[in-house]
């Protein structure tokens, strides 16, 4: 007879049932199905999230459904936020702890304080995400192996923080705990900085500049990496852009100041330039590659498959045959009518290895050596 699951919370209302929160309640299905989740949000939200089986109760009013709640973790937009949270102040038990998705936390937290004086809120920030949205975006591994902040405070119980630390652990997220305000002047840099940095490069070419507006066919592959975000909507970022304002404005002017060292051209020194270009490479190497899902950095090849039918279905084919799994793989380079040059990941530089030989000895062009 197996020993029935020992649950770290019985009931879990997730506020706000969209890409982050349906994610958490699938993913938190699948590693707990027995806890009983209840989500709020607008009806044709709640019932694609009950037909997915994300949720086992739809509740609009979110008095009713934090009030037997021990964990509420509140999913919804930063300007809802502080709207929300008096009302389950007031509504939730004593016992159960507050938390929130919000990409931006000083402000949420000193809100919090003031309304969960016990220290039962803990503010939170999944650093993941998707270019879609929605319930229909959701999925159960959102969370693996992403960075997942926490921001308590002195005032923040301790066992209630070793509870959510675990909790959320244990759905493959990689938890850290930061002062609410290094959260938000770090996320400036890192988050909200390139976002704005991608609207501006695509409106200068695309607007500003004399020639270029005509000719974005030309726009290579760095240019359309670096602006992929440009395509991001408004509204989900008009509350980020507004409650992170102090310190993305801080951001902004280190930018500039980078910007005019470079738009210094009549003093145009390569030594200073090669410098930076230098500083700046080393800088990169030190971004960790797990970030993009992996807990470990993964061994790559640069393979050009032929643009004919069927060529893709024959090297992973090839390599499935062999048993020889491909961890990631990203188009990097596509010529209409010969083919593309893909970038296939591996777990490690051994595998690499095996996976050249097996492709080139099925005819296929690996370029890029592990």
């Amino acid at each position: 007879m197996t020993q029935r699951q020992t649950l770290p919370f019985q009931h879990v209302t997730i506020i706000g049932v969209g890409l982050i929160g349906g994610s958490l309640a699938l993913a938190i299905k699948h590693r707990f199905p027995d806890i009983q989740i209840t989500g709020v949000d607008k009806p044709h939200v709640l019932k694609r999230a009950l037909q997915r089986n994300a949720i086992d109760k739809a509740e609009r009013s979110v008095k009713r459904a934090v009030h037997t709640a021990d964990l509420i973790i509140v999913a919804s937009p930063v300007s809802s936020i502080a709207k929300l949270l008096p009302v389950i102040a007031r509504n939730s038990a004593a016992h159960a702890i507050v938390t929130d998705t919000g990409s931006v936390k000083q402000a949420i937290v000193e809100q919090a304080q003031k309304l969960f004086p016990h220290g039962n809120f803990i503010g939170g920030h999944p650093m993941t995400g998707s270019e879609f949205s929605g319930i229909d975006a959701a999925h159960e591994l959102l969370f693996q192996n992403a960075i997942y902040l926490l921001t308590p405070t002195r005032v923040t119980k301790k066992q209630s923080l070793r509870l959510l630390t675990k909790f959320f652990g244990s759905l493959d997220a990689r938890i850290f705990t930061i002062k609410p305000s290094k959260h938000d002047s770090i996320i400036a840099a890192v988050s909200h900085l390139p976002q704005l940095a991608a609207v501006a490069l695509m409106n200068t070419v695309g607007k500003d500049h004399p020639d270029a507006p005509n000719h974005l066919a030309l726009a290579a592959g760095g240019f359309r990496d670096m602006t992929r975000i440009a395509s991001s909507k408004f509204e989900i970022w008009n509350d980020i852009l507004s409650a992170n304002q102090k310190e993305i404005g801080k951001a902004l002017q280190l930018y500039i100041r980078q910007l005019k060292k470079l738009a210094n051209v009549a003093n145009f020194n390569p030594s200073h330039l090669a410098a930076d270009f230098r500083i700046s490479r080393k800088l990169r190497s030190r971004i960790p590659l797990s970030m993009k899902g992996f807990s470990s950095q993964l061994a790559d090849l640069a393979v050009f498959v032929d643009d004919k039918p069927g060529q893709l279905a024959r090297l992973t084919s090839a390599l499935a045959k062999k048993k020889v799994n491909i961890k990631d793989m990203e188009l990097l380079k596509v010529r209409e009518g010969r083919g593309g040059t893909f970038r296939l990941s591996f777990e490690n530089r051994n595998v690499a290895v095996e996976a050249a030989r097996i492709l080139q000895k099925a005819g296929f062009d690996v370029s890029g050596k592990p």
